[in-house]
């Protein structure tokens, strides 16, 4: 089964496939610039005292099973609806050069090889496995320590709510979760994202600090696909599924482009 290892492009157009009633905006996130002159060093506009420590973000890496490739995002998308129902996540975004209509990610090389052969031998599906990267990043922060503690908490709740989402829709299709059980859960999983963004946009100066900036877009992007999926009450399984899996492609693709615009 071929394998592709691609980094997210900077200017890769997001696009969340979610079924028709439950399209949700998504907030973008836009280009990060650090201070000038100081590209490793965040300076913060909040009062004294502040400190100098610094923050390490690991490197983000997962393996996405991409179900097609398309020359635009049109025939992506059309593509992708072929998918909405049946648990996967049906995500179009432009990897590897290309238009890619992605069912799931994962964490293991192992376990994304495996669905994509199962997909190729039992449904006739092109699928192969894509690893989507950023290498770890490491910044020189001068500010608050509370502000320091706000960033670190913002970036490890995104982390662990992101590969959540995939453990939710793989225990909802082994029936070990219902449906009003995920729906609580993502309910709970939304405030918890929501107030997170709000410990960071409260401290003063966090809304013109780029890094602070960037880590509140995100929060607020998966709270409302939390919030989404909380109130999506009346749908199937599978599609259930497939929207958990599809707002974890989502975030997890949205960090990796955030990491990468902290390395510019």
């Amino acid at each position: 089964m071929a394998q592709r290892r691609v980094r997210v492009r900077r200017e890769r157009p997001t696009t969340l496939a979610w079924t028709v009633a439950l399209c949700v905006t998504m907030l973008a996130v836009y280009a990060l610039t650090l201070n000038a002159g100081r590209p490793d060093v965040v300076e913060s506009m909040a009062p004294a005292p502040r400190v100098t420590r610094e923050i390490e973000f690991a490197a983000l890496k997962g393996w996405c099973v991409s179900m097609a490739r398309c020359d635009s995002d049109q025939e992506a998308r059309l593509a992708a609806s072929a998918y909405c129902g049946r648990g996967a996540g049906g995500y179009v975004a432009r990897l590897d050069g290309q238009w890619q209509v992605l069912g799931a990610v994962y964490a293991s090389e192992k376990d994304a090889a495996r669905i994509a052969k199962r997909l190729a031998s039992d449904e006739d599906i092109p699928a192969e496995a894509l690893c989507v990267e950023a290498a770890r990043v490491k910044l020189r922060v001068t500010a608050p320590q509370a502000q320091i503690d706000a960033i670190s908490a913002a970036d490890a709740l995104l982390r662990a709510q992101t590969k959540r989402l995939g453990e939710i829709a793989l225990q909802l299709d082994r029936g070990e979760i219902r449906p009003d059980g995920v729906r609580t859960l993502c309910a709970v999983a939304a405030e918890e994202a929501a107030a997170a963004g709000r410990t960071l946009s409260d401290i003063p100066g966090a809304a013109e600090n780029a890094l602070c900036a960037a880590l509140i877009g995100r929060l607020g992007a998966l709270a409302d696909m939390e919030s989404a999926l909380a109130a999506s009450t009346g749908e199937k399984g599978a599609t259930l599924s497939g929207m958990l899996r599809c707002a974890q492609i989502e975030s997890f693709l949205g960090q990796v482009e955030t990491m990468e615009g902290m390395r510019n």
